[in-house]
This record gives structure tokens, sequence and C-alpha cells, in this order.
């Protein structure tokens, strides 16, 4: 079996933020379940053949209707992600759509290094 650089540096990323104590973390969208932060696909860029930098796009989402009370859970959450020191680099609030839905969310941008 090949060495799997990408895939293991995605599920390194998964698996500590799962660990994260109050944080429901998925990475398929059809599970959802909110409040949870779901990790989506990363982007790659290569320095080596054996060594990469990975940036993670997290999509923190909400319950509720985009109030304050909404925007209080979301920061909640993303101040979590933070505390995790785990290369969060920005956040920004926006929309998403999932399963026909529209949540309010944050976009959080994680980045690491990876290599065998």
């Amino acid at each position: 079996m090949p060495d799997q650089l990408f895939k293991t540096g995605y599920d390194q990323i998964v698996t500590t933020l799962q660990a994260i104590t109050g944080l429901t973390v998925f990475n398929d969208p059809r599970n959802i379940n909110v409040p949870c932060a779901i990790v989506e696909a990363p982007t790659i860029t290569l320095n080596t053949n054996v060594n990469a930098d990975m940036e993670f796009r997290v999509i923190i989402v909400g319950l509720g209707t985009g109030d304050n009370r909404t925007l209080d859970q979301l920061l909640d959450l993303a101040d979590l992600v933070r505390e995790a020191k785990i290369g969060l680099t920005s956040a920004r609030p926006t929309t998403v759509s999932y399963g026909g839905a529209d949540y309010p969310a944050y976009e959080l941008t994680i980045r690491t290094k990876v290599s065998p």
C-alpha cells in the first residue's frame, strides 16, 4: 500500500478536533447534527515529495437564526479550536447550506505541515 501522507494528515486533524471537549466534529456533512464542526477536504501544497503544507477549511455550524445567541455559540466553539493551538490562522462569518437548510457558521482556516 502506498504511503498515505495526505490521508494521514487529514485523519490527524479530524482526530485532534474530535478530542476537543465541547466540540462535536464530523468529516461527512451528511451526518451533521448542529451545533458542530465539519472538516472539509484540505488544500495541499507539496514542499518536497515527502512533506507538505495542508490547509483545512473547518466550518463551525451554529444552531439558530443568526441572532446574538447564535453568534455567541459560534464564537465559543471557534475559541475551543483556537485554544487547542493546532494552527488556526483565520476565522470569518459565513452561511452554509447542508441538506437543503441554511445555517449560520464560521469558516476557520487551519494550517499544518505533514511528513512521514
